[in-house]
């Protein structure tokens, strides 16, 4: 009885203890005056600074088996590398991974040099222990081309609550789990070619999304004369839009039809990540929902998009290349609508080879690629909503590669010049960690 009592005073002290410097045991947000940090487990302040597309182990490096022997030992030793270089997180696993062309045969175009992978399991970021973040990436890593999903059927439902009962019940208790992203670039904005396809795939005769866009409408124009006025198709009744082939095709109203259409796809982002939080909260109340990783150079953000999110995400994860000035000018539009922390998850430039056309910023030379690390730096101090970085990337390739990383794929080797412009910006903002507040 004495030791039951002795083992419930400890714990109470040690709670109290716990309370009184307000420990916890993930990482969390905190917000002074508009500045927004990250606050690791300890308590203390926490810059997000990493490097992604390292790959899943067994595509990178190509030397993988004389240095490593396997992939397991591979990613047990990305931490003390990580460490020395000052990093301090594992953004997701998921590639490009380029394939050396030497264990290939055919032609040796890109597209037979880089493949998807797949995200590291939960147990693979477990065994690393140091912080990361993870992506759920169902249907797809990159939310584009056909077969996007209807969010309205059940089917969807079932399907991200299975994905995030397997990744997220294993890591709700791991304190290095930062937070969970859902996938890359659902396209929200009207330009992207992926926009109208997927109102369309999910309007098809007999699913979920046809009678969700039937009662859109009828929630729109209240009466049947109404729509038909936009329209323009001889029906009746809302019932007989529900066996119409393709009643989104045939418009009288421009204008009224891509309103209507922008409407629905509100919806089908409202839907997007009312299921994919209620699915990470059922099975994880303790880490951060950081979202989608949105690429903001190739598509912006729509206000109605970014107000969505406010009710759903903790952190807004944003995609962008190029200097600084270019950083702040594509983040303006989305620092219009959303007021809370931004993490820059895909970010950074390439050295410019001559010959090569890239998607990303293309420094000229070396001293602009450290203008580029070291104002990201800077900017990272200056602004007040960004709470980290995941540098693009981890893995240097030949072409017809990437252009922008840090280690040599072929060699598993650092390149020096880089590394050392890396440590010294990393030092630099390692120092001043706990001062930006």
């Amino acid at each position: 009885m004495r030791c039951t009592s002795l083992l419930l005073l400890i714990f109470c002290a040690t709670a109290a203890v716990r309370e009184s410097f307000g420990a916890v045991d993930f990482f969390h947000l905190d917000e002074q005056e508009g500045r927004w940090q990250l606050i690791d487990p300890e308590g203390n302040p926490f810059f997000l600074r990493g490097l992604n597309h390292f790959g899943d182990g067994t595509h990178m490096p190509w030397n993988l088996e004389e240095s490593w022997g396997d992939a397991a030992s591979w990613r047990r030793g990305l931490p003390d590398r990580l460490r020395e270089w000052g990093f301090n997180y594992l953004p997701p696993s998921i590639g490009p991974s380029h394939i050396d062309p030497a264990k290939t045969g055919g032609a040796k175009e890109r597209s037979k040099l880089v493949t998807r992978v797949p995200e590291w399991s939960a147990s693979d970021f477990s065994e690393v222990d140091f912080p990361f973040t993870i992506f759920l990436e169902y249907p797809m890593q990159y939310m584009a081309g056909p077969n996007l999903p209807d969010v309205f059927s059940q089917e969807f439902r079932d399907a991200v609550d299975e994905r995030c009962r397997e990744v997220c019940l294993p890591l709700k208790d791991n304190p290095n789990l930062i937070g969970y992203h859902f996938c890359h670039n659902p396209p929200w904005h009207p330009r992207t070619p992926s926009y109208d396809l997927w109102i369309d795939n999910i309007t098809k005769p007999g699913t979920a999304g046809r009678k969700e866009w039937v009662e859109l409408m009828r929630r729109i124009y209240g009466t049947i004369d109404r729509w038909r006025e936009t329209y323009g198709v001889p029906i009746e009744s809302w019932e007989e839009i529900e066996t119409l082939d393709d009643p989104l095709r045939g418009y009288v109203s421009n204008e009224r039809m891509l309103e209507d259409r922008d409407a629905f796809m509100r919806r089908i982002c409202e839907e997007w990540y009312r299921v994919y939080s209620e699915a990470v909260r059922r099975y994880d109340s303790n880490h951060l929902i950081l979202g989608d990783r949105n690429t903001l150079h190739l598509q912006p953000l729509p206000a109605y998009a970014i107000e969505i999110m406010k009710r759903y995400i903790d952190v807004l994860s944003v995609n962008v290349m190029g200097p600084p000035d270019t950083v702040y000018s594509l983040l303006e539009r989305a620092t219009r609508n959303w007021d809370g922390p931004i993490h820059l998850a895909d970010t950074g430039a390439g050295i410019y080879e001559p010959g090569l056309l890239r998607s990303g910023y293309q420094a000229k030379d070396l001293g602009e690629f450290e203008e580029v690390y070291s104002g990201l730096m800077q900017m990272s101090i200056d602004h007040p909503q960004i709470v980290g970085f995941g540098w693009c990337g981890f893995f240097e390739t030949p072409p017809p590669g990437a252009r922008s990383g840090l280690v040599d794929v072929r060699t598993g080797e650092p390149i020096r010049e880089r590394l050392e412009i890396m440590k010294k910006w990393n030092a630099w903002i390692r120092e001043r960690e706990t001062g930006m507040e």
